[in-house]
């Protein structure tokens, strides 16, 4: 790519004609001669339209390897403050507008930021999305030298939590059979394992979780109801769950698909088959919008 190819690919990203870009400095007609090759631009007309573009003169006049290093190094101090922000939708974009080939930190960037997009598709309740971010984290967590295991095992609690939905949720790249020698030790990592151990009639490690999470919690007070319910009070989870489903501060759509699945079995667990009848509808019809693709 010589280097009038460079400046109109620019000129053309930032929408700016070639009128805008040559402003004072230069005529109209000599920014083109420049961007078809016909012309050669002086030192000081590279220097002139580098400003006006607002990349380093350098980047214009580097080799092809080198324009990767120049379009990284003019992006990273925006590709850091929004990661910084948490602004990782942005972060992202930046990555891919200015690192067009990502390098081992670029690569680690975007697998950080797909993951955490991941987590926010899931309890927005897009979970074909999140399957979908969540696979392209891992798939950039492989292309970098950088230590990713703690993404991969994030990236199990969620597709194994998934699995308890719908046999559709599921990964294309995830190896479960690999050992890692990193475990996620995130609150929802630990719910979801108190959540098998009740499922296996063992409420040892919901006392752990319990005594370990603010009972402020969602995740607490569902594990709470969980345990009742094992315990057989049927009537008393109710209450709790009802109380769920009509507080002031509207459940997630993963937290609403919990209580309705759980007023379903406790309504049925005390035969008022009326009721159970209506939370099996409500939780179906949000079933399908969780697995509806966007």
């Amino acid at each position: 790519m010589h280097i009038g190819e460079r400046i109109r690919e620019l000129r053309v990203s930032k929408l700016m004609t070639q009128s805008e870009l040559a402003g004072k400095g230069i005529t109209r007609n000599m920014l083109s001669c420049i961007e078809n090759g016909s012309a050669n631009p002086s030192l000081s007309t590279i220097l002139y339209i580098a400003k006006r573009l607002g990349v380093p003169a350098g980047f214009l006049l580097a080799e092809e390897g080198d324009e990767i290093v120049y379009r990284k190094m003019s992006n990273l101090s925006n590709i850091k403050r929004a990661y910084t922000a948490g602004d990782y939708r942005g972060c992202r974009s930046l990555c891919f507008s200015g690192c067009p080939k990502p390098d081992d930190e670029i690569s680690l960037l975007l697998a950080s930021c797909d993951e955490k997009i991941a987590e926010e598709e899931f309890f927005n309740g897009r979970l074909h999305s999140s399957c979908r971010f969540f696979d392209e984290a891992l798939n950039y967590a492989e292309k970098t030298v950088y230590p990713t295991q703690h993404i991969e095992a994030e990236a199990r609690v969620f597709f194994h939590y998934m699995e308890r939905i719908s046999s559709t949720l599921y990964s294309d790249v995830l190896d479960t059979a690999k050992e890692l020698s990193v475990v996620s030790t995130s609150v929802f990592s630990h719910y979801n394992n108190t959540l098998d151990a009740l499922d296996n009639g063992d409420t040892s490690v919901a006392d752990d979780f319990l005594s370990s999470v603010s009972p402020e919690v969602f995740w607490h007070k569902h594990i709470r109801i969980r345990k009742m319910i094992l315990q057989g009070e049927h009537k008393a989870s109710i209450k709790l769950l009802l109380e769920l489903l009509h507080a002031e501060i509207s459940l997630n759509p993963i937290n609403l698909y919990i209580v309705l699945c759980e007023l379903e079995n406790c309504y049925r667990e005390i035969e008022d088959f009326k009721e159970a009848y209506r939370y099996a509808n409500e939780k179906i019809a949000l079933l399908e919008q969780l697995l509806k693709e966007i």
